[in-house]
């Protein structure tokens, strides 16, 4: 490993084989992410500044990928871990899967059930909730993995929730461009400007994966990689990365709407992974 960000006491290392990036807590407490999502006008925060176009397209693309992938299944089961408002598990029931979802946060469980009249479970513990929602064609995560304190163990919960054979999919954000881009910049300022560091990998984002880090996770935990993909994927809207790291909110508006294009045509860093594996074993 080599250290990334001095200890604050937070600190963020680099894996020096695979290149993956973590951020480590050091002498502070743990941030719970069932708490940070148990506040509903946060949530509702959050909700309000999601780039909802840029999430249904790739939501199509994922649930006609996996369709290819479970063509010898009629009526494929779909389990969304995290699935919050349930946008995603609508989706996948328009396309003729039966779904099921969990979790953490109890605004989301809320909102999930008014949007769609979807039910979700509550919980994170994905072996305790496989003993009753086990047996899926396909398990899906979208940015979630990149949370966890224990993704090794995640994944474990993730295979408990899939048939032998069945299809995961996950989402989760890329050690890029973006991440050296930043980490040049605070070094040439001598740790005077690190918003943008701060802002990809911190104590809600703890993992920044390269494409050997998750092949290598994957196949720890008895899966085997179909297809590992860096791809153009931001949750927010542009605007909003850009006020959440200080810029002027008279720029934030103008120069965000010039970025979602630039995403939209391919121009900007590939800053997500989409990967999808099939359980083995």
């Amino acid at each position: 490993m080599r250290l990334l960000s001095e200890p604050r006491p937070e600190y963020v290392e680099q894996c020096l084989s695979c290149g993956s990036a973590f951020f480590y807590f050091g002498a502070s407490n743990k941030v719970s992410h069932n708490d940070q999502y148990s506040d509903e006008a946060r949530y509702e925060r959050y909700i309000e500044h999601a780039n909802e176009s840029s999430m249904a397209q790739r939501h199509e693309e994922t649930l006609e990928t996996l369709r290819l992938l479970l063509t010898d299944v009629e009526d494929p089961t779909l389990f969304d871990v995290g699935a919050g408002v349930g946008n995603f598990l609508a989706k996948a029931r328009e396309r003729g899967f039966r779904i099921a979802g969990n979790e953490v946060s109890q605004p989301a469980i809320d909102q999930c059930r008014r949007r769609h009249d979807i039910r979700l479970a509550l919980g994170d513990n994905l072996q305790a909730i496989a003993a009753n929602f086990g047996g899926h064609d396909a398990v899906t995560m979208w940015c979630v993995i990149a949370h966890v304190d224990d993704p090794d163990e995640f994944l474990r919960g993730a295979r408990a929730l899939l048939r032998p054979g069945g299809v995961l999919f996950l989402s989760t954000p890329r050690y890029c461009t973006i991440d050296r881009v930043a980490l040049m910049l605070r070094r040439l300022t001598r740790d005077r400007y690190r918003s943008v560091f701060d802002r990809r990998i911190n104590e809600k984002h703890r993992r920044q994966y390269s494409r050997r880090g998750i092949e290598a996770l994957l196949l720890r935990e008895r899966f085997m990689p179909i297809a590992i993909k860096s791809e153009i994927g931001y949750g927010l809207r542009m605007e909003s990365y850009l006020d959440s790291i200080g810029f002027p909110r008279f720029l934030s508006k103008p120069i965000g709407r010039a970025l979602e294009v630039s995403a939209k045509a391919g121009f900007l860093p590939r800053n997500v992974l989409n990967v999808y594996a099939r359980a083995v074993g």
